[in-house]
């Protein structure tokens, strides 16, 4: 494969051929964004699919003569093999790459509690990784991190909602740990003064930073689920969503000095970010890394949700002028919000 400066180079790939989904036109697989949703696909482009493998094969990409190379490999856990891989082939090459391998490895759930600890404005709970086969070093790490219940615990890795559980005791979150890696991390409360659970998602593309959602549940593991479950049942918090679509600038000058703080800690060049706000102004850190989902699949074709499309212009100008290219907005709502 010959390099070429007019033609993009997107990469992708993942370490376990399970985790690999493989259709009659596309490969898809865990871990890795879909952001290049926002590009059209008569963008001229090459790809290369990385492997654990990758150095085993016979022959190999030459990257030299593309101008902007874009890394889709984002689960710094799944796909850390690969991602060492891609970080070796990269070796030397003279192109822009973005979201650099070695940024998404620093991307962890318990390395991004760190790195984003002590912005004004901003709660982090503390995060910690477990192993489940030390369950005595378990219970000491938390009480060293100074964790205490009730803990959220996870698989390392696992994202869109899933969890071990929520314990109340320290003790019942150790017994709960199974084999491999996890993160336990302090819950905090963020309930609005009605009871409710609000999780928002931005997105950063280059300096941008996009409005994807606000998704209102009554129980506090928000999910896109919820839309449907609950918040479509509710015209009044559909209306909320909705004011923040319809305004110009829709988060306080306070909240907008978070994301400054956050924009610069990160070390990459688009990711997104789930949060809640409290009572008193300040956010809740959830996670911040590039493999949430920008297109996820549209939970209903309900028309009141129709306003979330609003996103899409902004999004793709910011990951055009990210990548390099001419500016292009084309009309993609009514496509995205049918098909998904």
């Amino acid at each position: 494969m010959a390099g070429d400066p007019d033609l993009l180079f997107i990469i992708g790939g993942g370490d376990e051929n399970e985790r690999i989904v493989r259709t009659d036109e596309k490969i898809y697989v865990s871990g890795t964004t879909d952001l290049t949703k926002l590009l059209l696909e008569r963008e001229p482009h090459h790809r290369l699919h990385i492997t654990r493998n990758y150095f085993r094969q016979g022959r190999l990409a030459d990257l030299t003569g593309y101008r902007t190379l874009v890394n889709l490999i984002t689960e710094a856990e799944q796909n850390s093999k690969v991602l060492e891989n891609l970080k070796k082939l990269l070796r030397g090459v003279p192109g822009r790459v973005i979201n650099r391998p070695e940024a998404v490895l620093r991307t962890t759930r318990d390395q991004v509690s760190r790195m984003l600890n002590g912005i004004p404005g901003l709660i982090v709970p503390k995060a910690v990784r477990l192993h489940g086969s030390k369950a005595n070093v378990a219970a000491r790490t938390l009480d060293k991190a100074g964790i205490i219940a009730p803990i959220i615990l996870r698989q390392a890795g696992t994202h869109t909602g899933k969890i071990v559980g929520l314990f109340d005791r320290v003790d019942e979150a150790v017994a709960a740990l199974g084999p491999g890696e996890h993160v336990a991390t302090q819950f905090v409360d963020f309930s609005g003064a009605d009871g409710l659970f609000r999780k928002f998602r931005v997105y950063f593309i280059g300096p941008h930073v996009i409005l994807r959602h606000m998704i209102v549940g009554d129980v506090w593991n928000v999910h896109v689920k919820d839309r449907t479950r609950f918040m479509s049942q509710h015209p009044a918090l559909v209306a909320e969503e909705r004011a923040l679509f319809d305004s110009a600038d829709p988060f306080a000058p306070a909240v907008r000095e978070v994301f400054r703080h956050v924009r610069e800690r990160m070390p990459l060049d688009f990711f997104g970010m789930d949060f809640a706000i409290t009572r008193s102004g300040d956010l809740v850190l959830f996670e911040a890394n590039a493999t949430m989902n920008f297109f996820p699949l549209w939970p209903t074709k309900d028309p009141q949700f129709i306003y979330l499309t609003k996103c899409l212009d902004p999004a793709q100008a910011a990951f055009r002028e990210l990548l390099g290219l001419k500016p292009e907005v084309p009309h993609l709502a009514k496509v995205q919000f049918a098909g998904g």
